[in-house]
């Protein structure tokens, strides 16, 4: 038996792409290219897929991956790799996948056993189908001709037709096909089907694992073409549309144990494809200038923020009932006095429709906020920071170190979202059901709490859409894991876990699984959009700044985690990831300062606390104009008061952690391109992408 430890990855180093979605380049009709489209849309990850018939794709992906050979498909190119071969391509997803979800196994002999399947299924069995296949399928050109138009452009189909005798002719060279291989090849398939099928007859579930593993999709996906199910992704023929030898084989094969095992893993784990219509379209040389046009408007709003204390303390637009309050003392005035300035008001309402009320968006005069917050206090531990800030840190080396061949890393996409959503799951107990879904929850619902606002009402039903998803979500962890933890059982030390038990405890009767399910929810908002959108403008602010960045690398170096936090201050103060909190005056306010003027705010205002301008205050923030990482001062860069921002001594260590890890690498620099701005490819007001290269 053929054995692989799919042990390196082939890529390409010399590339450059600036989408928020990777390409995915693939012969469409290959089973080896299905394993890992399936594999993507098991993950739930958008992607472009350009696929081509056999034969013709192989030119493209060449020229792609920079090296010659008929194995190379498919491919897979992101804004900081380029991959290719069936194996390459599996490997870096499976890698990429949250730790729950792999379907390469860890343990050395469950990943041995898969290995050694998948290498049976990839290599010989793949060859024997495709052998059989395509000697049956070849001669009738109506129903091969079908099959390379599949997914095809209007030209494209054309082109396939011009070129059929080429697809043609490169097969039967490939595959060695004569006149004796439907024969020669089939008793092959037959044997391996009969071994799977003895395999199967103990009555297991799948082939090496109790869950899905590589071994079982690799050979329904290799055997798709002799059985034909439905579900295949890519072009697949449907049963009537095969010549009749072929037909006889494939319902022979599908009464098959194996047989009906391929079908069934199709019918219950292999999910729909992607929808293309959640891919956005290729970025437009207009979107690029008025990207470049905000980026140049935005870059500097140091100006601004310098200017409004000054001019500006208190600015009101009375017409529209709204005040912005810019300068320090004002504002530390006004959110000090929370029972004036209110925020239930401004985010009671969203939360309860994203059926998440906790206790940030109640007052203080709302008894249910003190018990809430007291209860969800209770629940956190001396040690749960430095296990944090060791989770990151340890996760962000081992993102770094694989990033090291290739040259490059998307921050965002690679660095952040992957470890932050695996932090959700070890720390605050709440896996995700995959990485893209979790990062699409969390940041539909931050943009319609801190930053929606002029109450955009599409954005406000994603935000509720997504509350419903995540709420049903942590309910079923909920309702699983109580039961266990009620008996006694050890289920892990997390804060959900741990909040579900404090509910068993005398004088918590009040708190049902709802209770428990917002405090969670509530917690999950403010961590991951946050931490990873900080990150990215962190680095975007050092790498623009040359005369800053060599200080910021020196501390990164020397894990002086205390002046790396200072760097980050001041570059949020500079790139804030919002520039203010918003507060409601129900009667008239006056706010005095450190006086001598009293600023009047009228009743019914809605109230923008500019935390941004406060810390361009000259009087509390000396030459505020200035990048001085060691300043002795009241950062406001998570708000301020009674709501300051529940997580920011998570930020504390989270944000500098990552930021370090980047600038450890050696040489770090911003990527080229579109990709390399912090502005540069966006979900909403979200860094979707962030570039940087090293070496």
């Amino acid at each position: 038996m053929t054995q692989t430890t799919l042990s390196s990855i082939p890529f390409n180093k010399d590339f450059s792409y600036a989408e928020r979605f990777p390409t995915f380049v693939t012969n469409r009709a290959g089973a080896l290219d299905e394993i890992a489209r399936w594999m993507l849309d098991r993950n739930a990850i958008s992607y472009k897929e350009k696929g081509l018939p056999p034969i013709l794709c192989e030119s493209k992906i060449n020229r792609m991956c920079g090296a010659s050979g008929h194995d190379n498909s498919p491919l897979l190119l992101s804004t900081d790799a380029l991959v290719y071969t069936a194996d390459g391509v599996i490997q870096y997803i499976d890698q990429k996948t949250l730790p729950g979800r792999r379907l390469i196994p860890s343990h050395p002999d469950k990943r041995k056993e898969v290995m050694d399947l998948y290498a049976l299924f990839s290599k010989d069995l793949h060859r024997y189908i495709s052998q059989y296949f395509y000697a049956l399928l070849l001669p009738d050109r109506k129903e091969a001709k079908k099959l390379f138009k599949q997914g095809q452009s209007f030209f494209g189909k054309i082109g396939v037709g011009l070129r059929f005798g080429k697809i043609k002719k490169g097969l039967s060279r490939e595959l060695k096909l004569g006149i004796d291989i439907p024969e020669g090849s089939l008793p092959e398939i037959h044997q391996i089907f009969e071994q799977i099928s003895e395999r199967l007859g103990d009555g297991r579930r799948y082939l090496a694992e109790e869950e899905l593993s590589l071994a079982d999709l690799a050979f329904a996906a290799v055997v798709s073409p002799v059985i034909l199910p439905e579900e295949a992704g890519g072009s697949a023929l449907r049963i009537d549309e095969v010549p009749d030898e072929l037909r006889q084989e494939v319902i022979k094969l599908r009464a098959t144990p194996a047989g009906q095992f391929a079908l069934r893993v199709y019918i219950e784990d292999r999910p729909l494809e992607r929808p293309r219509s959640e891919i956005p379209k290729k970025i437009t040389l207009m979107q690029r200038f008025k990207n470049a046009i905000t980026r140049a408007v935005t870059r500097n709003p140091s100006v601004l923020f310098a200017m409004l204390p000054k001019r500006f303390p208190v600015l009101k637009i009375g017409l529209l009932k709204i005040a912005a309050v810019n300068k320090n003392d004002l504002l530390v005035e006004m959110l000090n006095r929370d029972e004036d300035f209110t925020i239930e008001e401004i985010n009671g309402k969203k939360m309860a429709e994203q059926k998440g009320a906790f206790f940030l968006g109640m007052d203080r005069m709302n008894p249910q906020m003190d018990r809430e917050r007291n209860y969800t206090r209770k629940a956190t531990q001396k040690g749960d920071i430095d296990r944090i800030r060791s989770f990151i840190r340890t996760h962000a080396e081992e993102v770094t170190a694989a990033a090291l061949p290739h040259g490059k890393l998307d921050v965002a996409s690679s660095l952040t979202d992957p470890v932050l959503v695996q932090l959700l799951g070890d720390y605050f107990g709440v896996p995700a059901p995959t990485q893209s879904v979790m990062v699409s929850w969390q940041r539909a619902l931050f943009y319609d709490l801190f930053l929606n606002f002029t109450s955009n009402a599409e954005k406000h039903q994603k935000a509720v859409d997504a509350g419903r998803e995540c709420a049903a979500w942590v309910r079923e962890l909920i309702e699983e894991r109580k039961p266990r933890i009620q008996a006694g059982e050890k289920v892990g030390d997390n804060l959900l876990n741990r909040l579900i038990a404090m509910s068993l405890e005398p004088g918590y009767e009040w708190v049902d699984d709802d209770t428990i399910r917002r405090q969670i929810g509530g917690l999950l908002t403010g961590i991951q959009s946050t931490t990873s959108k900080a990150v990215v403008l962190v680095l975007d602010e050092l790498l623009s700044r040359p005369d800053v960045l060599p200080g910021a690398v020196a501390a990164a170096k020397a894990g002086d985690m205390d002046a790396v936090y200072g760097y980050v201050s001041e570059a949020l103060r500079f790139n804030p990831v919002q520039p203010g909190v918003l507060r409601f005056a129900e009667k008239k306010q006056s706010l005095i300062g450190k006086g001598p003027k009293t600023y009047i705010i009228p009743a019914k205002t809605t109230v923008f606390a500019l935390t941004s301008a406060a810390m361009f205050d000259a009087a509390v923030f000396p030459d505020p104009k200035k990048f001085k990482a060691d300043r002795d001062a009241r950062y406001m860069n998570w708000g301020f008061g009674f709501h300051e921002c529940y997580g920011k001594y998570i930020n504390a260590v989270t944000i500098p952690e990552f930021t370090a890890a980047v600038l450890r690498l050696p040489h770090v620099r911003r990527g080229a391109g579109v990709a390399g701005k912090g502005s540069g490819l966006h979900d909403g007001p979200f860094p979707n992408n962030f570039l940087v290269e090293f070496g």
